[in-house]
């Protein structure tokens, strides 16, 4: 993993944080790591990203660490991710202004010993790098304690290997979130899948607490189908959801699991990724990494595509006249996790102002 950040460092807000829980929802809860982009996104010209409903510049300095600032010039408003790297940070391609990782100003070339210079003027958010991929961490302002990233340890064990993806998706965040915690839907929308079209399509979904989330499991299909979904959440750090896929006995058995979250890019687009990962050595892996490259990857875009289909048909304000049902337990225990975690940001960042207005 490649620190690329001072760990005290406070990473503010650059725009009016949510004032209200659905606020919050909105655009995805704070005081969290955020997988933004593949690492080879990042190359030797900055790049410009929304996360969250917020804008940044991201670029790698001579050395290859990444680092993320508002993308917002503090003389004049320009974007920086249009600008170009130097050696002290990233130089605004308007005037040349320049900012390190921090978003502290260092250097102003059209005035001479200019009173910019030294000053912290934009946001900086901490960022980490792995599994090739970058995650920012996104705080609502009321710690300067940044938590280290915790990956799954599939993630980071040599026994497991596999490939990310990610795509832009044109829906709320929170409909793809609620898709990974719907088993019901695979033996329909993905019938015709290589590696869910087994199986029955009537469960009962039972849901059992963990000490940092829950699982659900179909009752009868054990090894069959997806039939166990995990759901990880440390607040104050990042949220993990986990669901393995078996093949089926024709294509040699074993499985896969699929690893991810949801990074929402604005009210209406998803940031959507997620790792595909097995356990596996030797020529086995090899096999494995071969099969998916040249045959399992389109069957993986197709199905996903297929979800897309259906995330992005689904009007905005579903939640007023859907009705949930039983195999939907996951879907109304995730709502009230992150119904509950907002209000509790939320109110602590109101305890924040009201500390502040009175000192």
């Amino acid at each position: 993993m490649n620190d690329t950040v001072s760990p005290g460092r406070l990473a503010r807000a650059p725009h009016a944080l949510p004032a209200t829980a659905d606020e919050m929802l909105k655009s995805g809860l704070l005081n969290q790591w955020y997988l933004v982009c593949r690492s080879e996104d990042l190359a030797t010209k900055p790049i410009r990203l929304t996360r969250l409903n917020q804008h940044m510049a991201l670029w790698r300095d001579a050395a290859g660490r990444v680092h993320a600032v508002e993308d917002f010039c503090p003389h004049r408003g320009a974007r920086l991710s249009m600008g170009h790297v130097v050696s002290e940070g990233l130089a605004c391609w308007y005037h040349g202004l320049t900012v390190d990782g921090e978003g502290v100003v260092r250097a102003v070339p059209p005035v001479h010993e200019c009173p910019m210079v030294g000053r912290k003027a934009i946001a900086a958010y901490p960022v980490r790098e792995a599994v090739g991929a970058v995650f920012l961490y996104f705080s609502n302002g009321t710690s300067g304690e940044i938590p280290e990233l915790e990956l799954p340890p599939e993630l980071t064990s040599d026994e497991w290997s596999g490939f990310l993806h990610a795509a832009e998706w044109n829906c709320h965040w929170t409909l793809p979130l609620e898709n990974r915690l719907d088993p019901m839907h695979a033996p329909f929308l993905h019938a015709v899948s290589f590696t869910l079209s087994y199986g029955v399509k009537q469960s009962l979904i039972q849901l059992h607490q963990t000490a940092h989330g829950f699982v659900i499991e179909r009752d009868n299909q054990r090894g069959v189908n997806i039939d166990r979904t995990e759901v990880v959440y440390r607040p104050g750090s990042n949220f993990w959801i986990r669901t393995d896929i078996p093949y089926p006995k024709c294509a040699g058995g074993n499985y896969f699991r699929i690893i991810s979250h949801l990074t929402p890019i604005d009210h209406e687009r998803t940031y959507f990724w997620v790792f595909r990962w097995q356990k596996s050595s030797g020529w086995r892996r090899d096999l494995w990494h071969f099969l998916y490259r040249n045959r399992l990857e389109q069957r993986h875009l197709d199905v996903l595509e297929q979800d897309r289909s259906i995330m992005e048909g689904i009007p905005a304000d579903v939640r007023e006249r859907e009705t949930l049902i039983q195999s939907d337990v996951g879907i109304a225990r995730i709502r009230r996790m992150m119904s509950q975690e907002a209000e509790a940001q939320v109110r602590a960042m109101q305890a924040r102002w009201q500390h502040l207005s009175h000192s």
